[in-house]
């Protein structure tokens, strides 16, 4: 056990030395440079971002995708943590029986669930930030640069939405919208599990 963390430790000083050098050797070369950074971005940093990837258990991961669905089209949903039944409520609905709706008038399972996890859509600011993210990352210069415009306009949602849905990138943007949704489920099931 001690000569593999003693061969580790001096693999750890060899590699690090080896990179260090390199860097060095280039540190006056901004060509050299660029493209080391973008190596690092390209194969590095891919790699770290899947090791922060939030695992929850798969009971409870494979409720994620209905309830980000649910949630981007303006649903509230609720989440029995014991029994994973989920109850969705339209945004309207929910704001009717807060607004002082009769309780008899309604029947909403999740008012008799003890633990229990509620789901609001994104805000505004979270949903804009989305936007940011993915017009960010697409390789398409011109067409990274026209999304972060309209973003700096008004009416940035509108904008970006008529723009996404009559371009090529469409069906990636509902991927990555999803995705994102799916992050944000994922976050506040593992936040609620490490209360418990």
């Amino acid at each position: 056990m001690h000569n593999s963390v003693l061969k580790n430790d001096m693999a750890y000083d060899d590699s690090l030395s080896r990179i260090l050098g390199i860097l060095s050797l280039i540190k006056e070369d901004s060509v050299m440079l660029s493209k080391v950074c973008a190596f690092l971005e390209a194969e590095i940093v891919p790699e770290l971002e899947k090791e922060d990837t939030i695992v929850i258990p798969e009971k409870y991961e494979a409720l994620v995708n209905g309830i980000a669905q649910s949630l981007q089209i303006g649903f509230i949903c609720y989440l029995n943590m014991d029994s994973l039944e989920v109850e969705e409520i339209h945004q309207d609905s929910l704001d009717a029986y807060r607004g002082g709706m009769d309780e008899e008038e309604v029947s909403y399972k999740h008012l008799t669930w003890e633990n229990k996890l509620e789901f609001e859509p994104l805000h505004s600011s979270e949903a804009f930030r989305i936007m940011e993210d993915f017009a960010s990352q697409l390789d398409n210069l011109k067409v990274r640069e026209i999304l972060l415009d309209i973003l700096d306009r008004k009416k940035p949602f509108a904008h970006f939405n008529n723009f996404i849905h009559h371009s090529n990138y469409r069906e990636d943007w509902f991927a990555f919208k999803t995705s994102a949704y799916e992050q944000h489920v994922r976050n506040q099931i593992y936040l609620e599990l490490d209360q418990e």
